[in-house]
C-alpha cells in the first residue's frame, strides 16, 4: 500500500521548523536470522522486553522527529500492528512492497508527494548511538546536499568500508570482507527527496547502485563519529543487543563534567616522525593515571590532532586509522575511552581551516559531542595547541611532555596551567 500521511497535516509541515520526517527501512527479508528469529520481521526481534525497533523509533522522537515513514516488507502487518499511529508522540506511517524493490526502491514507493526538501533515513535493524539532532542540525545549517553518518568499528567485515576525501565528502565505498577495525557507513542519511522522486517508481533500485553514485558526484558530506554502532543482522550481534544498549544507557547516565580535548602526539603518546606503525604507538608516562582521574571527574575524552604526513604523501589513512586503533585498544586496556579522534591531513601550505590552531575542527568536535566550549579543556605540548582553545575562548593547559619544555621556554603563548604531566593536570586546581 503507498505510505499513509495525516488528513490533519501534511508531512511537508510536519518537517517544517526544528521538527524532521524520517523513512525508516524495515522491509528486509533478514534470512540470517531466521535460525534465531523465524517468527517475525527482523526490526521485530526482541531485546529485552520490546522490539528492537522500539530504540530506533525512541531515538528518532528524542532527536525531534515529528512523522516517520516505515518502509516494511516480508512480514510488514506485524510491524504496523506493533507499533500502530504513535510512538511517544512520533506519529507513524506506512508503505508496504508488494515484491522486494531494493532498499532505493522501497524509499521511491513510500515518498509521499508532499515530502519536505530532504529527510533523514535510517536503517530499523541498527543502531548507532549518536546524537541525531546534532547531526540534522548540522546537516541544515551547512546546507549540504546531501550527507551520511561514518562511523569507526573494530571490524569492517561485515559492512565494507568508506573513504573520505580532503574536503569532507565521500570519496568512495568499498565491499565486504576486509577485516580489522575500519570506517563504515552507518545507514543514516540526509537525503534530498528529489533524488528519492528521481528514481522509478515500483522498479527495483539500491543505495549502491542507483541512489548514492550521483549524489557522491555532487558532493556527500560525511558526518564521522566515533559512536557504538550494532547490526542485529547475524545471531551473534544479535546476541549482545542487550549487553549493548546497556552499555550504552550507562554511558548517557554517567555524569558530563566536561570534554578533555588532547593533542597526540607529544602530549597521549611519545612523539614519533611522521608515525605511521602501530607498532610504536606507545603512551606517555602520567596518561594512564591522568585520564583515569579526569574519567572519574566526569569528564570525557577526545583527541584533535594534525597529520601533515598524509598530505605529504607519508602515509595515508587506512594507517592512520591502524595507529588509532593501537592508541585507543591500549587506553581501553585501562579502562579509558576515547569518545573521538577529529585529524587534520593537510599541509601548512593548504591553508585549510581545520589545521591547529584554526578552530575547525574542535568546533565540530564540540558540536558532535553536545559541548559548550565552557564545558571543554584543551591540552597539548606545542603553541598551536594553546592558541586552538584560545580562540573558541576555551580553557587550556600545556604538559612539559614532547615538545612542551621548548613551548614553555618559548614563552609564545599563556595557557591557563603548565604541567609535568597529565596525572598532575587531573590534580590540579582543574580538579575543582
Amino acid at each position: 500500500m503507498a505510505a499513509a500521511t495525516s488528513q490533519a497535516i501534511s508531512v511537508q509541515e510536519r518537517g517544517k521548523a526544528a521538527g524532521f520526517v524520517a523513512m525508516v527501512l524495515v522491509g528486509g527479508l533478514g534470512t540470517r536470522l531466521r535460525e534465531v528469529v523465524a517468527d517475525r520481521p527482523k526490526p521485530l526481534a526482541r531485546v529485552g522486553d520490546e522490539p528492537f525497533l522500539a530504540r530506533v523509533l525512541d531515538q528518532l522522537a528524542a532527536a525531534g522527529c515529528v512523522h516517520a515513514i516505515l518502509c516494511t516488507g516480508h512480514l510488514g502487518e506485524q510491524i504496523e500492528r506493533e507499533c500502530g499511529r504513535d510512538h511517544g508522540g512520533l506519529s507513524l506511517s506506512y508503505s508496504r512492497e508488494a515484491s522486494p524493490l531494493g532498499t532505493a526502491g522501497a524509499l521511491r514507493l513510500a515518498l509521499p508527494p508532499d515530502a519536505p526538501a530532504h529527510v533523514l533515513v535510517v536503517n530499523g535493524d541498527s543502531f548507532c548511538d549518536l546524537d541525531l539532532r546534532a547531526f540534522v542540525g548540522w546537516a541544515r545549517a551547512e546546507q549540504l546536499p546531501a550527507a551520511l553518518v561514518a562511523t569507526t568499528v573494530a571490524d569492517t567485515m561485515r559492512f565494507g568500508r568508506i573513504d573520505g576525501a580532503a574536503n569532507g565528502c565521500v570519496r568512495t565505498f568499498t565491499e565486504k570482507g576486509i577485516a580489522g577495525p575500519g570506517v563504515i557507513n552507518a545507514g543514516i542519511y540526509w537525503l534530498p527527496t528529489s533524488a528519492i522522486a528521481a528514481l522509478s517508481r515500483n522498479c527495483h533500485a539500491t543505495f549502491e547502485a542507483d541512489l548514492l553514485p550521483p549524489l557522491i558526484a555532487a558532493g556527500l558530506h560525511m558526518w564521522r563519529e566515533h559512536a557504538p554502532f550494532l547490526d542485529i543482522g547475524v545471531p551473534a550481534d544479535y546476541a549482545r543487543a542487550e549487553a549493548f544498549f546497556a552499555a550504552c544507557s550507562a554511558r548517557r547516565a554517567r555524569p558530563r563534567k566536561g570534554l578533555l580535548v588532547l593533542d597526540r602526539d607529544g602530549t597521549l603518546i611519545e612523539e614519533k616522525h611522521y608515525l605511521q606503525d602501530p607498532a610504536q604507538v606507545q603512551l606517555l608516562p602520567g596518561v594512564v593515571d591522568g585520564l583515569l582521574a579526569f574519567q572519574a571527574q566526569g569528564y570525557e575524552v577526545a583527541v584533535v590532532t594534525n597529520q601533515s604526513g598524509i598530505g605529504r604523501g607519508y602515509f595515508d589513512e587506512a594507517a592512520l586509522l591502524a595507529v588509532h586503533a593501537e592508541l585507543q585498544r591500549q587506553l581501553l586496556q585501562h579502562g579509558i575511552t576515547v569518545r573521538g579522534i577529529w585529524h587534520c591531513p593537510h599541509t601548512p601550505a593548504d591553508r585549510c581551516c581545520c589545521r591547529k590552531p584554526e578552530p575547525a575542527l574542535l568546533a565540530l568536535a564540540l558540536q558532535q559531542l553536545g559541548y559548550a566550549p565552557a564545558d571543554c579543556l584543551v591540552v597539548g605540548d606545542k603553541r598551536c595547541d594553546i592558541e586552538l582553545g584560545q580562540r573558541l575562548g576555551v580553557r587550556t593547559a600545556l604538559v612539559r611532555t614532547g615538545y612542551g619544555v621548548g613551548t614553555e621556554r618559548d614563552g609564545l603563548c599563556s595557557p591557563d596551567w603548565i604541567v609535568d604531566t597529565l596525572a598532575q593536570l587531573a590534580h590540579t586546581e582543574v580538579r575543582s
